[in-house]
């Protein structure tokens, strides 16, 4: 391999997504030089390359629980017209929700960083890595004009599927405990051009077809509508033939732009996106679904007569993959316990929201309104190498845990923990697992994130 050049940076982050967007921006802040990875031309992770949209919930009933540079982001994103900000959630399943017009995330966020000095390095993926005595030395990264390596002081892997983890030998798990099979991928896609008054009407003619939250009255008392039901129409048109995607209802949020909407309803099941080409052969499958979906909407839904495919995800959505087995395992009991740890650096409230890895149901365990849990710190540090640590989705959880865990205001927040674990580890010159504890909760509380 013909290495072009070496690169050296105090802390190189692996994944542009929600975590990687506020761990550098938490790092560059703070003064130290970050190079951000990212394999797309822009940001935003599966909010932007998957269309993951609305992010869910920043909230636990009234109480804002994650802010900091996440909340800062939205501020700048609402500055400009990116997001209406926080909503109620019309479907009660959390607190809030937070609709996104992609297209302006992409830009606030990229500038957002280079605000700051990150030198964010697009079409850039991470092949392998050098290690010595568990420690990373470099890694190495695939770019169209060549190889490179970066060399950095700390790592941080944001990169949604563990690749620093798994190629650095560390114990990961994958899927449910007894058969290691993960939720189903998703292919999202946005609809224009629906009439969303005939909508609001049938809702309001059946009630019983749809979730609704207890706080409203109806689809009229919410700013942007969101709909969990058909589920009469799902059966019939499964019965005609005219569906059959393992799903038992329509899902759809209203997004920044009223009569616009995201559409979740594609569902891919038995396959795994870190295993040979089951991620292309899913997301063949999913860009199938989308066009099954959709004239299904058109022909069963009144609202969607004159409805049109806006865009698709540029990846098929993954709720779940590698998960490293780290210093502590957040656990289904912890989140349903409310537990809040010592080493707490993030809080959650999302419910428990599994999608059957084997067919159509969703399977949801709840908090209470207002309720929420800890996630301690040391569920992102791996137990082998000294100088990662780890972000999002691929924290050291159970597959029931990440359910609750793998949405994006919560990614954000560990963005943050991860990223203020660099800082006490480079001031300190410490391994990550040898942190002060209180020290790293101190400089999270002074950047802005609630903790308790």
């Amino acid at each position: 391999m013909n290495i072009k050049d070496t690169l050296i940076t105090d802390v190189a982050i692996v994944g542009g997504g929600p975590s990687g967007i506020i761990a550098a921006k938490t790092l560059a802040k703070a003064g130290y030089e970050v190079i951000l990875i990212e394999r797309y031309g822009f940001l935003g992770g599966s909010t932007t390359n998957s269309l993951v949209i609305p992010m869910m919930t920043f909230h636990a009933g009234k109480k804002q629980i994650i802010k900091g540079y996440a909340q800062d982001l939205i501020d700048r994103l609402k500055i400009n017209k990116g997001t209406i900000g926080h909503i109620e959630d019309p479907l009660g399943v959390g607190s809030t929700i937070t609709p996104i017009e992609t297209e302006v995330y992409k830009y606030i966020s990229q500038e957002y960083l280079l605000e700051d000095g990150v030198d964010i390095k697009y079409y850039t993926e991470a092949i392998d890595i050098e290690i010595e005595e568990e420690i990373i030395k470099n890694i190495i990264v695939k770019t169209r004009s060549g190889f490179y390596k970066i060399e950095a002081k700390r790592y941080i892997d944001a990169s949604g599927d563990g690749d620093i983890v798994s190629m650095a030998g560390e114990d990961f798990l994958i899927g449910r405990e007894k058969d290691g099979k993960c939720q189903p991928m998703s292919m999202m896609f946005k609809v224009g051009n629906i009439d969303r008054e005939k909508i609001i009407k049938y809702s309001e003619k059946n009630p019983e077809q749809f979730v609704i939250s207890k706080n409203l009255k109806g689809l009229r008392d919410t700013d942007r509508i969101a709909i969990s039901g058909y589920f009469d129409l799902v059966k019939m048109a499964d019965e005609n033939n005219d569906l059959n995607i393992n799903r038992d209802r329509v899902l759809f949020f209203e997004l920044n732009n009223k009569s616009e909407i995201l559409v979740n309803m594609s569902r891919i099941i038995n396959k795994l996106s870190v295993k040979d080409f089951e991620l292309s052969e899913a997301t063949i499958e999913g860009r199938r679904q989308i066009f099954k979906i959709m004239n299904f909407l058109k022909k069963y839904i009144p609202g969607f007569e004159n409805s049109k495919i806006l865009e698709s995800g540029v990846q098929i959505g993954v709720r779940e993959s590698r998960r490293i087995d780290g210093l502590y395992t957040l656990t289904e009991e912890d989140i349903l316990n409310k537990t809040i740890f010592e080493d707490t650096i993030a809080l959650g409230s999302w419910p428990i929201d599994v999608h059957d890895p084997d067919g159509a149901n969703l399977n949801i365990k709840t908090l209470k309104m207002g309720e929420y849990y800890g996630i301690p710190y040391r569920c992102l540090v791996p137990k082998k190498i000294k100088n990662l640590v780890v972000s999002g989705r691929i924290i050291s959880v159970t597959h029931e845990a990440l359910a609750s865990v793998r949405v994006t205001p919560i990614c954000m927040a560990l963005g943050q923990a991860s990223g203020c674990a660099c800082l006490e580890s480079l001031k300190e010159d410490l391994y990550f697992k040898d942190l002060d504890i209180k020290k790293l909760r101190m400089r999270l509380i002074e950047t802005g994130q609630i903790l308790e």
